[in-house]
This record gives structure tokens, C-alpha cells and sequence, in this order.
């Protein structure tokens, strides 16, 4: 009885102990795109915030933007010091504006009667975001840089965001476009642009549809690869002889398809969430 009861104590100790240790609120965002980021990206994912505490939580949400929360409410930031943001930055440390901006707006939002779902005790918040970018200092150009995102909920409480995998942004990437950048009137903004990128080890080829949209990664590379565009087709050559062909109206679809597949490696990880 007494080892019973002595087992049912340290139970008790380390259920309190996790209890103890769960924080109020857990924010999570898995990463559709493919890490580390290019300069002034957008990322795509999903975030899901978990209420434990006791008290409701409020998040952004417009009636034509569900995924308000994550431009309104999420600070993405270098990973490093604030004396070295200042010296990446060459100006006054940026951080604590923009989280004064953030918890300005927000605050605002709340008095003014803005458009925010409730989040109650034992309730999750999801949704999917396709569009938050995420930029450097030109400083920071040479580096590859950290970065680490946290959310703000009203009236003063600002939580840390899991990001998986985490968010780096190459400011070290290697560009070697495929033909001499055209500029001026002349240029024909509706042309495929390709850029060979090297970040450390790693090669892809970036392909540019045309001035309007971001350039998507359209294939993985490696160093002895020949790459050739040519008639409005790309020719992928590697050294063993195997020849890919990619007709230039096959760029979306094959870059929806490469999404996609990290789609479903999220949903994955995620689980039930």
C-alpha cells in the first residue's frame, strides 16, 4: 500500500510538473516553403494557435482574410543581438518599433471593435497563409541569418512561435542568371527568367514566369548539371547523360506539383492539427 501510494505521488509530481511547464498558449507554423528563404521572400504554411490558459485569446481574422493574424499579429525577426541588428541595420535597432507598431495596431483593432475570432480555454485556431514576406537588412546580405517569429496577443503578452523547420534567410546564396539581365522599355516583361542558386552545398533552378509573379523553385540541381534555355524549353543535362526536358507552360504546373508535395509533408508532421 505504502509503494502504491508512494507511486501515486510522484504521478501527481510530474503531471504538476507538465502542467506547470505547458504554457498558456502554444504557437506553432509549419513551413510549406523550402528552407533556408531567399532576400524579401514570401513564405506560405500554416500557423495553429492552442489556448490552455483560462482566459480567451483574441486573433485577427477578416471576412476576406483568414489569415489576417499572420500579417497583423506576427513579428518575424533576425535571430541575433541588438547591437547586432544595429550594426547589420546601420541605423537604431528595429525591433522594438516594430513590435510598438504591432501591439499599437492590434490594441487599436480590439478598442475599435475590429474583426477577431475568440479563442477559449481547450480551442485551437488554424489557417493557411500563403503571402508573408520575409526580409534582411542589406547588411545582413552576406550572412546566413536566423530568424524567429513571435505573437502578440492583447493587452500586453507576446508569445514564441515554433517554426517548422525553422526560418533562416541566405543572404549567402550564389545567383548566376542564365542570360544578361535585360532592363528598359525594350525588355519583354512576359519572358522566363532562370537563375542558377547555390546556397552552401545546394543548387536549384529559380524560374521567373514573368515580371508579375515571384520567381518559383523550379528544380533541384547539381553542380556538374548543364542547364540550357533555348525555343522556350529548358534542358536540365546531367553529368551520367540523363536529358530533362521543361516546355516554359509546364513552369506552373511543375512548381504547384513541387508545393504540393511539401504540402503533404506538412500535413504529415502535423498530424491531427
Amino acid at each position: 500500500m505504502k509503494r502504491l501510494i508512494s507511486m501515486c505521488g510522484i504521478a501527481l509530481t510530474l503531471f504538476n510538473a507538465y502542467a506547470e511547464q505547458k504554457p498558456d498558449v502554444e504557437a506553432i507554423i509549419y513551413l510549406d516553403t523550402e528552407m533556408p528563404s531567399l532576400h524579401r521572400q514570401m513564405i506560405s504554411g500554416r500557423i495553429v494557435v492552442r489556448n490552455n490558459g483560462d482566459e480567451d485569446i483574441k486573433l485577427q481574422q477578416g471576412p476576406n482574410s483568414p489569415d489576417l493574424l499572420v500579417h497583423s499579429q506576427l513579428y518575424i525577426r533576425m535571430d541575433v543581438s541588438e547591437e547586432e541588428e544595429m550594426r547589420l541595420s546601420a541605423r537604431p535597432a528595429t525591433r522594438w518599433i516594430t513590435r510598438f507598431r504591432i501591439k499599437e495596431n492590434t490594441d487599436y483593432e480590439i478598442q475599435e471593435g475590429g474583426h477577431f475570432v475568440t479563442v477559449k480555454k481547450g480551442e485551437s485556431f488554424k489557417t493557411d497563409f500563403a503571402t508573408r514576406e520575409v526580409t534582411v537588412p542589406h547588411g545582413a546580405e552576406k550572412m546566413r541569418v536566423p530568424m524567429v517569429a513571435e505573437l502578440y496577443l492583447s493587452p500586453d503578452k507576446w508569445v514564441p512561435v515554433e517554426v517548422r523547420p525553422p526560418i533562416s534567410v541566405a543572404g549567402d546564396a550564389k545567383f548566376t542568371p542564365l542570360a544578361p539581365i535585360e532592363t528598359g522599355p525594350a525588355w519583354d516583361r512576359t519572358s522566363v527568367r532562370l537563375t542558377r542558386i547555390q546556397i552552401g552545398t545546394n543548387e536549384f533552378l529559380h524560374a521567373r514566369p514573368n515580371s508579375a509573379v515571384p520567381a518559383l523553385r523550379l528544380a533541384d540541381l547539381h553542380p556538374d548539371d548543364v542547364v540550357v534555355h533555348s525555343n522556350k524549353v529548358i534542358t536540365i543535362t546531367q553529368k551520367n547523360g540523363t536529358v530533362r526536358t521543361i516546355p516554359e507552360a509546364d513552369i506552373p504546373r511543375i512548381s504547384a506539383e513541387r508545393a504540393e508535395e511539401k504540402r503533404k509533408a506538412r500535413e504529415k508532421e502535423m498530424g491531427g492539427n
